[in-house]
């Protein structure tokens, strides 16, 4: 009997592919029996599409449709499928695969394996280029397009890993709309800020999309888009940390779903073969904290969540004070090495007591890199030495910038260096970036002798002058590269593994005593090699910053986040200073470690005295906090009963539960907590002037539900002590 599509299910799902073009139909959740996939454009392809190349000509490859196969029936699939006990497994396999107008010499095969007692699918692929002269450069897979729950995607959200975590109501209409910039500038620097939506298009196909790479941007290979008590998690299973970007994508209102694909990159030459790592794309209950949930327990599996080697002092301090003004790149200096030890009494001040020092070395911030020497222009070795010294003999601790990526070409006038060390380009040339009138070579992180100089900056300021600490700027941050220098001995794909081995070479090589090290962006490649990781929330404040992501995925990471002052600011545009108390608010209640800059005239909270208050009662309120209960786990809103124009976050601590409480009104409204164990105390912490005060809390208990006042203050913590009944 002839049949359109062949089914396949088990009690959860059922999913479907066409019979002749193999292409994946159907993914219902039998719960509801509704199709997930509303919106099938025949002018996309799923589950993949190959993107290739033949000398200039650029090629999309796909599986036949109907007409293609009547032409030639070496483009059929063959599909067949087995079962067992624990799953149901479905092979497509294509001996060619065609661009629309003639077939190629590219043999395909995918599987889905559908277990028969969860709700996942888990997909793999498998590709041979006998093509002369065809290079494959990127692997689409899986792609599953036209997705909405219900009877409207207006109601639908998508949580999307960039840089910890982006939360986008209604990504089909958001994706599509035009977004208004700021631009602003700050001595030498020329920056755009984006007001709203960060996804790019319409691209040649007409679409919207959010394609950012791990690592970074992408913090984690998974999304989850989610509706009413129905979610779809979509992730990359790999224990590796391989190169790839995840893509969402829509055409907008016009033509509603969103689409979400993986993007591989094997630069698979003819005569070469390639192998996907394993996708998964499961249907739940809930929201974003299930998939959250899931992808955790994958990478729990294969290496540990916590730092092996995060210093103690670094667990127990609230922030850092960071000064960028040693050495600008202009040249101007604003401290001498002589300056450190009173830079250390001013952070002290705020109750911090971890400086962050930049353009400290030769030739000076965005300009020196990587001349990690003395400058003489801000004293001698000796001074610098002594004071750090002094610094770390008073108790405080001191970290450097190190940029890890980049090296100004002005420091290799015969180009040696950048030729053999930098990331070649496809036509063979280093892949340069122009800053000003300044030209910054990439360097490649497998090259032998990059390798070995960062791993000297490093020796250079813990070892020789004596830092506790250093910051690794750009590394989880700007996108990887694909380099094409076979000298450095690498795959095309492994440039986050790079890095993850520095950093282990760092770490064991550097020091006997742990010092923290800190990186720019946030990546769980690197989660058990750093202390902490920047996530810069005020760069995209307005697009739906959602650093809850990360940390609700792992609460064992300690997040750095930018507080800036409300006014007198010149290093950032206005609008980042009018969210000033929202940026500090959501550090605070997901227990951030917080970066604040003290740049004389240009970025400083002592040019705007009433933040200043706010911003020591917030820094001795999370004092208090972690010498009192430490960091805790961090729970997001689990339990909680949201209220309007209020912060609540749920950490778990040793014998019950933190809240931590940030408000625009304090008005008299109360909060509830859902929980089954008997709390045997209750308490407030509010602060005032710098003070920390306790007093008891009064709750009531109704089946479950533990019901309080919310203190009148801006920020507090509320502590239960719980007893489990």
């Amino acid at each position: 009997m002839y049949q359109s599509r062949y089914h396949y299910e088990n009690q959860f799902l059922s999913i479907a592919v066409d019979s002749l073009t193999g292409e994946f139909l159907e993914l219902i959740y039998k719960k509801t029996g509704e199709n997930l996939i509303k919106n099938s454009s025949y002018l996309l392809h799923q589950p993949f599409q190959l993107f290739a190349s033949a000398g200039e000509q650029k090629i999309r490859l796909f599986g036949g449709d109907s007409y293609a196969i009547a032409g030639d029936e070496a483009l059929r699939p063959r599909i067949t499928h087995q079962q067992d006990d624990e799953k149901i497994r479905i092979q497509v396999s294509y001996d060619r695969l065609t661009d629309g107008d003639k077939s190629y010499d590219v043999s395909l095969i995918y599987w889905i394996e559908l277990p028969l007692t969860t709700a996942k699918l888990h997909w793999r692929l498998s590709l041979a280029n006998r093509q002369p002269e065809l290079l494959i450069e990127d692997v689409r897979f899986p792609c599953i397009n036209g997705v909405y729950f219900g009877k409207t995607w207006e109601d639908d959200t998508l949580v999307y890993p960039y840089n910890a975590g982006l939360k986008i109501q209604n990504p089909v209409g958001f994706f599509c709309q035009k977004s208004p910039c700021i631009y602003w500038k700050w001595q030498e620097y020329r920056y755009v800020y984006s007001l709203g939506n960060i996804a790019t298009g319409p691209d040649e196909d007409g679409l919207y999309a959010m394609d950012y790479s791990y690592s970074g941007p992408l913090s984690m290979t998974w999304l989850d888009y989610y509706g009413d008590d129905i979610g779809l998690y979509f992730a990359n299973h790999d224990p590796l940390p391989r190169n790839c970007s995840l893509r969402a994508e829509t055409y907008g209102n016009s033509s509603p779903g969103m689409n979400f694909a993986f993007v591989h990159h094997p630069y698979c030459t003819s005569g070469t073969d390639w192998h996907s790592p394993q996708l998964v794309a499961a249907v739940h209950s809930g929201d974003w904290h299930r998939g959250a949930e899931i992808y955790r327990s994958f990478r729990q599996t294969h290496s540990p969540l916590t730092p092996s080697k995060r210093p103690s002092w670094f667990e127990q301090s609230a922030g850092l004070v960071a000064h960028y003004d040693f050495k600008y790149q202009n040249g101007g200096v604003v401290h001498r090495y002589e300056d450190i030890p009173r830079l250390l009494d001013e952070a002290r001040e705020l109750g911090l007591n971890h400086l962050l020092l930049a353009g400290w070395h030769h030739g000076g911030f965005d300009h020196g890199f990587p001349e990690y020497r003395t400058d003489e222009d801000l004293g001698s070795e000796e001074e610098f030495r002594n004071a750090v010294g002094t610094v770390r003999e008073k108790g405080g601790h001191i970290s450097f910038y190190i940029n890890s990526r980049i090296a100004n070409t002005k420091y290799d006038p015969s180009g040696d260096f950048t030729a053999q060390n930098a990331v070649r380009q496809q036509d063979g040339s280093p892949f340069v970036e122009v800053a000003g009138n300044l030209k910054f070579a990439v360097m490649c992180v497998h090259a032998p002798q990059w390798r070995r100089r960062l791993q000297d900056a490093v020796r250079y300021a813990t070892q020789k002058i004596g830092a506790d600490g250093v910051y690794l700027d750009q590394l989880a941050m700007a996108p990887p590269c694909i380099c094409h220098n076979p000298a450095h001995g690498h795959h095309f794909d492994d440039w986050n593994s790079g890095y993850h081995s520095l950093l282990q070479e760092i770490s064991q090589n550097t020091s006997d005593v742990p010092m923290s090290m800190l990186v720019e962006g946030v990546s769980d490649a690197y989660r058990g090699e750093t202390s902490g990781s920047l996530i810069s929330t005020f760069s995209y404040y307005c697009t739906g910053s959602f650093p809850e992501l990360y940390k609700y995925t792992y609460p064992e990471q300690i997040l750095v986040d930018m507080l800036y002052p409300e006014s007198n600011m010149a290093m950032r545009p206005v609008h980042i200073g009018q969210a000033s108390t929202d940026i500090i608010n959501k550090a605070f209640v997901t227990g951030a470690y917080f970066w604040i800059y003290d740049l004389v005239d240009d970025n400083s909270f002592h040019r705007d005295p009433k933040q200043l208050h706010y911003l020591k009662d917030v820094i001795a309120l999370r004092n208090y906090w972690l010498q009192h209960f430490g960091h805790g786990v961090f729970r997001d809103t689990d339990g909680i009963l949201e209220i309007p124009e209020t912060l609540v976050k749920r950490f778990d601590v040793p014998h019950g539960v933190l809240l931590a409480v940030a408000r625009a009104e304090c008005s008299s409204t109360e909060c509830a907590i859902l929980s089954h164990n008997r709390i045997t105390e209750a308490a407030a912490y509010t602060v005032t002037k710098g003070i920390v005060e306790k007093y008891p809390l009064d709750y009531k208990h109704t089946d479950g539900k533990w019901t309080f006042p919310l203190p009148q203050k801006p920020i507090s913590l509320i502590v239960f002590n719980e007893r489990k009944q």
